[in-house]
Protein backbone atom coordinates (compact mmCIF):
# COMPACT_ATOMS: atom_id res chain seq x y z
CA UNK A 1 0.00 0.00 0.00
CA UNK A 2 1.43 3.14 -0.85
CA UNK A 3 1.29 6.70 0.48
CA UNK A 4 -0.11 9.64 -1.45
CA UNK A 5 2.07 12.44 -1.84
CA UNK A 6 -0.44 14.68 -1.03
CA UNK A 7 -3.33 13.90 0.73
CA UNK A 8 -6.56 14.50 -0.84
CA UNK A 9 -8.45 17.24 -0.35
CA UNK A 10 -10.76 19.79 -1.82
CA UNK A 11 -10.58 23.69 -1.46
CA UNK A 12 -13.32 25.39 -2.73
CA UNK A 13 -12.45 27.53 -6.14
CA UNK A 14 -10.07 24.74 -7.22
CA UNK A 15 -11.81 21.95 -8.67
CA UNK A 16 -15.35 22.75 -7.23
CA UNK A 17 -16.94 25.94 -5.63
CA UNK A 18 -17.84 26.26 -1.99
CA UNK A 19 -21.37 25.25 -2.68
CA UNK A 20 -20.63 22.04 -4.37
CA UNK A 21 -18.71 21.42 -2.02
CA UNK A 22 -20.81 22.31 1.06
CA UNK A 23 -23.99 20.61 -0.88
CA UNK A 24 -21.52 17.47 -1.19
CA UNK A 25 -20.93 17.64 3.03
CA UNK A 26 -24.35 17.79 3.69
CA UNK A 27 -24.89 14.91 1.20
CA UNK A 28 -22.58 13.02 3.60
CA UNK A 29 -19.96 12.61 0.70
CA UNK A 30 -17.27 15.02 2.29
CA UNK A 31 -16.14 15.92 5.99
CA UNK A 32 -15.01 19.26 6.41
CA UNK A 33 -11.34 19.55 7.60
CA UNK A 34 -9.95 23.13 8.40
CA UNK A 35 -11.06 25.28 5.77
CA UNK A 36 -10.88 22.13 3.23
CA UNK A 37 -12.82 19.39 2.55
CA UNK A 38 -12.05 15.30 2.37
CA UNK A 39 -14.15 12.59 1.51
CA UNK A 40 -16.45 10.75 4.56
CA UNK A 41 -14.52 7.50 5.57
CA UNK A 42 -11.00 8.90 4.67
CA UNK A 43 -8.82 8.17 7.90
CA UNK A 44 -7.76 12.43 8.27
CA UNK A 45 -4.44 12.50 10.13
CA UNK A 46 -1.83 15.31 10.65
CA UNK A 47 -1.20 15.30 7.36
CA UNK A 48 -4.70 16.84 6.21
CA UNK A 49 -4.96 19.40 8.94
CA UNK A 50 -1.38 20.56 7.29
CA UNK A 51 -2.25 20.69 4.43
CA UNK A 52 -5.86 22.54 5.05
CA UNK A 53 -3.99 25.64 6.44
CA UNK A 54 -0.54 25.65 4.63
CA UNK A 55 -1.61 28.31 2.87
CA UNK A 56 -2.41 30.73 5.36
CA UNK A 57 1.54 29.71 7.15
CA UNK A 58 4.24 32.23 5.93
CA UNK A 59 7.56 30.50 4.92
CA UNK A 60 9.58 30.03 8.02
CA UNK A 61 7.18 30.78 10.42
CA UNK A 62 5.74 27.54 12.74
CA UNK A 63 1.88 26.96 13.96
CA UNK A 64 1.80 27.27 17.47
CA UNK A 65 -0.70 26.99 20.63
CA UNK A 66 -4.32 25.56 19.88
CA UNK A 67 -3.25 26.06 16.04
CA UNK A 68 -0.67 23.17 16.62
CA UNK A 69 -3.10 21.16 19.00
CA UNK A 70 -5.77 21.06 16.37
CA UNK A 71 -3.22 20.07 13.94
CA UNK A 72 -1.69 17.55 15.89
CA UNK A 73 -5.46 16.40 17.87
CA UNK A 74 -8.04 17.27 15.30
CA UNK A 75 -10.13 18.12 18.21
CA UNK A 76 -12.88 20.67 17.02
CA UNK A 77 -12.74 23.09 14.05
CA UNK A 78 -9.65 24.90 13.58
CA UNK A 79 -8.90 28.15 15.82
CA UNK A 80 -9.39 31.55 14.18
CA UNK A 81 -7.38 33.53 14.16
CA UNK A 82 -4.23 30.90 13.34
CA UNK A 83 -2.16 31.06 15.78
CA UNK A 84 1.73 31.30 13.82
CA UNK A 85 5.12 31.49 15.93
CA UNK A 86 7.36 34.06 14.47
CA UNK A 87 11.49 34.21 15.11
CA UNK A 88 14.26 36.14 13.33
CA UNK A 89 13.64 37.43 9.60
CA UNK A 90 10.27 35.98 9.40
CA UNK A 91 9.13 38.09 12.72
CA UNK A 92 8.76 41.30 10.89
CA UNK A 93 6.02 39.61 8.30
CA UNK A 94 2.98 38.56 9.52
CA UNK A 95 -0.40 39.28 7.86
CA UNK A 96 -3.10 41.08 10.25
CA UNK A 97 -5.60 38.61 10.89
CA UNK A 98 -3.23 35.78 12.39
CA UNK A 99 -1.86 35.50 16.07
CA UNK A 100 1.45 35.82 15.44
CA UNK A 101 3.62 35.61 18.77
CA UNK A 102 7.31 36.24 18.99
CA UNK A 103 8.98 33.76 20.02
CA UNK A 104 12.14 31.62 20.00
CA UNK A 105 11.67 27.99 18.88
CA UNK A 106 14.42 25.71 18.72
CA UNK A 107 14.85 23.19 16.09
CA UNK A 108 14.01 20.46 18.29
CA UNK A 109 10.52 21.02 19.08
CA UNK A 110 9.53 22.02 15.64
CA UNK A 111 8.12 19.21 13.50
CA UNK A 112 8.07 18.93 10.05
CA UNK A 113 4.45 17.95 8.61
CA UNK A 114 5.60 17.10 4.62
CA UNK A 115 2.08 17.46 2.59
CA UNK A 116 3.57 16.91 -1.65
CA UNK A 117 6.58 18.95 -2.44
CA UNK A 118 5.40 21.69 0.53
CA UNK A 119 6.12 21.11 4.35
CA UNK A 120 4.61 22.97 7.29
CA UNK A 121 6.71 24.25 10.21
CA UNK A 122 4.43 23.24 13.38
CA UNK A 123 6.02 22.76 17.28
CA UNK A 124 6.18 19.32 18.11
CA UNK A 125 3.34 17.41 19.67
CA UNK A 126 5.10 17.38 22.96
CA UNK A 127 6.05 21.21 22.70
CA UNK A 128 2.44 21.82 21.76
CA UNK A 129 1.10 20.55 24.96
CA UNK A 130 3.90 22.44 26.91
CA UNK A 131 3.08 25.65 25.34
CA UNK A 132 -1.10 25.13 25.38
CA UNK A 133 -0.50 24.35 29.37
CA UNK A 134 1.70 27.41 29.25
CA UNK A 135 -1.17 29.66 27.98
CA UNK A 136 -4.06 31.83 30.23
CA UNK A 137 -6.55 28.71 30.38
CA UNK A 138 -9.38 28.54 28.14
CA UNK A 139 -12.93 26.00 28.27
CA UNK A 140 -11.78 23.08 26.80
CA UNK A 141 -8.04 22.86 27.03
CA UNK A 142 -7.41 20.57 29.62
CA UNK A 143 -9.52 18.20 26.95
CA UNK A 144 -7.30 19.14 24.27
CA UNK A 145 -4.09 18.69 25.75
CA UNK A 146 -5.38 15.18 26.73
CA UNK A 147 -6.17 14.70 23.08
CA UNK A 148 -2.65 15.74 21.72
CA UNK A 149 -1.48 13.51 23.71
CA UNK A 150 -3.85 10.31 22.97
CA UNK A 151 -4.16 10.73 19.42
CA UNK A 152 -0.26 10.92 18.98
CA UNK A 153 0.68 8.54 21.52
CA UNK A 154 2.27 10.91 24.15
CA UNK A 155 2.58 9.38 28.00
CA UNK A 156 1.99 11.78 30.38
CA UNK A 157 5.73 11.52 31.86
CA UNK A 158 7.24 12.02 28.64
CA UNK A 159 5.34 15.84 28.10
CA UNK A 160 6.93 15.93 32.23
CA UNK A 161 10.35 15.01 31.57
CA UNK A 162 10.42 17.13 28.29
CA UNK A 163 9.31 20.20 30.23
CA UNK A 164 11.69 19.47 33.03
CA UNK A 165 15.06 19.48 29.76
CA UNK A 166 13.33 22.59 29.42
CA UNK A 167 15.65 25.30 30.75
CA UNK A 168 14.89 28.83 31.14
CA UNK A 169 11.09 28.59 30.66
CA UNK A 170 8.59 31.35 31.60
CA UNK A 171 5.80 29.32 34.03
CA UNK A 172 7.34 26.29 34.13
CA UNK A 173 5.78 25.59 37.46
CA UNK A 174 3.01 26.50 36.74
CA UNK A 175 2.91 24.44 33.57
CA UNK A 176 4.19 21.44 35.36
CA UNK A 177 1.54 21.91 38.08
CA UNK A 178 -1.49 22.51 35.34
CA UNK A 179 -0.36 19.36 33.28
CA UNK A 180 -0.55 17.06 36.45
CA UNK A 181 -3.82 18.17 37.07
CA UNK A 182 -4.76 17.58 33.67
CA UNK A 183 -2.97 13.80 33.45
CA UNK A 184 -4.75 13.16 36.84
CA UNK A 185 -0.86 12.81 38.62
CA UNK A 186 0.20 13.53 41.96
CA UNK A 187 3.49 15.58 42.78
CA UNK A 188 7.04 13.71 43.00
Amino acid sequence: MTTPLLPALFIGGHEFSIAELSAARLDGDLVVVGAAFAAAGTPVDHRHRAAAIAADVPPGCTVVGRSAAWLHSGSGEVPLPLEIGVSGPTSRWSRPHRSARSMRIRPEHREIVGIGTAAVLTLSPVATIIDLARMPRRRGDDALLRAVASRRGIPAADVLSALDDWAHLPGKREAEARLRTCFELSRR
